[in-house]
């Protein structure tokens, strides 16, 4: 005896679309000015941010594309929807912004071998337009950050605030001092922030992907909770991972004594699983425990397996 409850919710991806919406615009408007003044001032530190900018907008609009997609319905290709659209964009968030840290550090070690003059009233003045752009644009998300792909956009975001941050600094400096190698320098450190805000967006994605278990959810404690459960003799087979961001799975075997209302174990289950541990889509299979043995069937021997 199974019971399969479904209890997804594209609330979530469609209520992001408004703000993803808003931040892209914001972000690619100010994109095109922080371009033209890193060309007319020289400054790789600007031209870093305009980059690591457009960035911005193309992972704005991936997750825009992603979280529409994830608003489509399960149908007979996708019986799950179309929910990890987002991780997925999540993901390729995460490799851009690597990709774009790449490109920044090559130009770097050029420049600190033969720094070239900078204007640094240009950089001062884009750089706090891009500032105020940047926070503008996260401000937009920051209620949405549950869901991992406006997380990846926001995360984006941040690390350009930071890096106009920087890039202020950089023309402060060069407006009293002549140390032309602070440009490539910062434009360094830029990077580093980059790739260190990265990190844990593509370890989490992968994770979804991978079809590991959600790091906020206590499987032991899960596990016990069900072994718990009234009439439960027995708890095996238990399996959680993410099919989204927001949207957590679940199957488990559970063993129970003769004459035990399974009915009522499958309701406390279910809506225990999804209280205490935020468990949307809960698989339990009911097995007596006066079965002398239970039958499993797997698509696959795991010891047996054949190329």
């Amino acid at each position: 005896m199974s019971e399969h409850d479904h209890l997804h919710d594209h609330d979530h991806s469609g209520h992001a679309m408004r703000p993803l919406t808003i931040a892209l615009v914001i972000n690619t408007v100010f994109f095109v000015v922080e371009l033209a003044g890193a060309l007319y001032s020289g400054s790789l530190t600007l031209l870093a941010d305009a980059v690591h900018m457009l960035t911005d907008s193309a992972s704005l609009g991936l997750a825009l594309l992603a979280a529409w997609l994830a608003t489509r319905p399960p149908d007979a290709v996708r019986s799950y929807g179309y929910a990890r659209a987002e991780v997925l964009a999540a993901l390729a968030n995460g490799l851009l912004l690597v990709a774009t840290v790449g490109y920044i550090l090559y130009e770097a070690v050029g420049r600190f071998v033969d720094p070239p003059a900078v204007q640094p009233e240009v950089i001062v003045v884009v750089g706090l337009l891009g500032l105020g752009a940047n926070l503008a644009a996260a401000y937009v998300l920051v209620d949405d950050r549950e869901n991992l792909n406006v997380r990846g956009a926001f995360l984006h975001l941040v690390a350009d605030a930071a890096s106009s941050v920087a890039t202020v600094g950089v023309g402060i400096a060069l407006l009293y001092t002549d140390y032309l190698v602070l440009d490539p320098l910062f434009a360094v450190l830029i990077s580093l922030v980059i790739l260190y805000s990265t990190r844990g967006l593509l370890a989490d994605s992968v994770n979804v992907l991978l079809q590991g278990t959600p790091r906020d959810v206590d499987v032991e404690g899960l596990r016990g909770f069900l072994a718990d459960l009234d009439g439960v003799e027995d708890v095996h087979d238990v399996h959680v991972w993410a099919l989204s961001s927001n949207q957590y799975a679940l199957s488990a075997h559970l063993v129970v004594g003769e004459g035990v209302d399974t009915d009522r174990v499958l309701t406390r289950s279910r809506s225990g699983l999804h209280e205490r541990f935020g468990v949307d889509h809960a698989t339990i299979q009911i097995e007596s425990s006066t079965f002398e043995h239970t039958v499993s069937l797997d698509c696959y021997d795991p010891d047996d397996r054949r190329g």
